[in-house]
């Protein structure tokens, strides 16, 4: 196997270093001990912070810890809420390269303790929210703060979009057949913009 060091090409995947040699930067991602690349590009090697990072060679957008992301809901168990990650902020129109699924652990949902998912979320929500850990296969997701969580969601029954009746316990209503929901709602829930302010 080659070496790997500063100037050197790789595609995504590409092993990069252990994590005992150098920590991920832009571009690379830890998994099992490991720093692989999360895009293709130019490694850079940081002697001085003891980082490995990989600069895009066609600058596709990166997810990394703290970005802001929408995705829809997938699927929802007791422990977890599936999205597959849509957009990132910042890079409107522009391909995301996997991993795509997101998950927003039930520790991650709100700052309080959660009892229920599924009064939190619903498959087919939009939801915004912030990036975790990025791995091989799928991104951690968060929603705890006031801005973010569901950002548009539809009524169980007739696919209706649902109206803010009290946005601090998350309870919406559908305005055609009066059916009451709840959902971790972003705090500007269905006001169009849905990156916020």
């Amino acid at each position: 196997m080659e070496e790997i060091r500063t100037g050197s090409f790789v595609v995504p995947g590409t092993f990069l270093s252990t994590v005992e040699e150098f920590l991920p930067g832009e571009g690379a991602y830890e998994e099992g001990g490991k720093v692989y690349s999360s895009c293709a590009g130019l490694v850079l090697v940081d002697l001085r912070t003891r980082k490995i990072s990989v600069i895009p060679k066609s600058f596709p957008p990166v997810l990394k810890r703290g970005d802001i992301v929408l995705g829809e809901v997938e699927d929802v168990t007791p422990q977890k809420a599936e999205v597959t990650i849509e957009s990132l902020r910042g890079s409107e129109g522009r391909q995301l390269p996997p991993p795509k699924l997101g998950v927003i652990h039930v520790s991650r949902v709100s700052k309080g303790y959660v009892k229920d998912l599924e009064r939190k979320f619903r498959v087919g929500d939009i939801v915004r929210a912030k990036v975790g850990e990025v791995g091989r296969e799928m991104v951690q997701l968060s929603t705890t703060e006031d801005d973010l969580g569901v950002i548009l969601a539809k009524c169980f029954n007739c696919n209706t979009p649902l109206k803010v009746e009290n946005s601090k316990m998350g309870k919406l209503r559908c305005p055609i057949c009066k059916r009451v929901e709840f959902r971790k709602l972003a705090s500007d829930y269905g006001r169009g913009e849905p990156w916020g302010e």
